[in-house]
């Protein structure tokens, strides 16, 4: 794992202050113990074994300022949010465009031919990407207090729990799993795990996302490798992966985007790898209650879809 992002507290400062809103809200963190004294695990679907409970990860709640991004937007100040330097990045409006329309969120033989073809392009064309492997998708629907049901593949809920969607390990197998007989070689250039985020429908107030500036995350002392168990038989199984657990730490800094249009993408980098061998910047992300609206008559619920890519920017051999 690579060493604590370094950068002058300046910069951090500078974005914090020109987002000049800001809201309190609960961010629930990994405590830094499990039930059982053993690695911390995360189970997917329906449980791998017949009284495995959901997680033995204890996780504790933390009143935390979140700052809106919302003000920055069309500014020159967006010019501090990138995914090389926060982690997080906002698509260009005219990047952020799609054929998809609300109806066609059902269909995932549109959302792969359409909507994966859309994501590819804006990282070959907006991001100098040489290759784009797409390998999943989610989408995510809100649900009202009090009527929360189990995760299951084909309703997925949003996740309020500060994390990171891989390990450098993970990340690097991801690689080799869906880069065939070129992983090794993809391996050798410039690789990155992005997360492409959108809200289905608008504008999102119940449930946001949260991202936190990944110049301000310790990866030796915040960072805890998790578990991630498939079932391991039946239609929805898959290998055992990884996913990085945080740690509280009072140098975060969040941020969000105020009421997100379906119109607006955000990325989110879960994982690089660079030709150095070190970790490149990765940004801790979640779900939060919103206190202004969670909950509350008459506020539509949240629907977003995360696509998962693997960007290469390859050497030349």
């Amino acid at each position: 794992m690579s060493s604590t992002t370094t950068t002058s507290a300046t910069s951090v400062d500078l974005l914090a202050q020109a987002a000049t809103e800001s809201i309190k809200a609960p961010l629930y963190y990994f405590d830094g113990h499990t039930t059982d004294h053993k690695q911390p695990y995360q189970l997917q679907y329906p449980s791998p074994g017949p009284h495995l409970p959901f997680t033995n990860a204890v996780v504790a709640t933390y009143p935390t300022e979140i700052f809106d991004i919302r003000p920055l937007v069309g500014t020159d100040q967006a010019a501090q949010i990138s995914i090389e330097t926060t982690g997080f990045g906002l698509v260009p409006a005219e990047s952020a465009k799609t054929a998809m329309r609300y109806d066609d969120w059902t269909d995932e033989a549109k959302i792969k031919s359409v909507y994966y073809k859309e994501v590819e392009d804006l990282f070959k064309k907006q991001y100098g990407a040489s290759r784009v492997i797409i390998f999943d998708h989610t989408i995510r629907r809100g649900e009202k207090p009090g009527e929360e049901t189990p995760d299951t593949p084909t309703s997925r809920k949003p996740i309020p729990r500060v994390h990171v969607d891989q390990t450098p390990e993970s990340g690097r197998r991801r690689v080799l799993r869906h880069g065939g007989e070129d992983g090794e070689k993809l391996l050798r250039g410039r690789a990155q795990l992005i997360n492409t985020w959108k809200p289905l429908r608008g504008p999102v107030r119940d449930m946001p996302l949260a991202f936190a500036d990944a110049r301000t995350l310790d990866t030796d002392k915040d960072l805890v490798r998790a578990r991630l168990l498939y079932p391991t038989e039946g239609e929805y199984a898959q290998p055992e992966g990884e996913t990085l657990t945080v740690k509280h730490s009072p140098n975060h800094k969040w941020y969000y985007l105020s009421e997100m249009r379906p119109d607006e993408v955000l990325l989110l980098k879960c994982w690089e790898s660079l030709p150095d061998g070190k970790i490149g910047t990765i940004t801790p992300h979640t779900a939060f209650h919103d206190p202004r609206f969670f909950g509350k008559e008459g506020v539509e619920l949240r629907e977003s879809i995360e696509v998962r890519a693997l960007v290469f920017h390859e050497v030349d051999e």
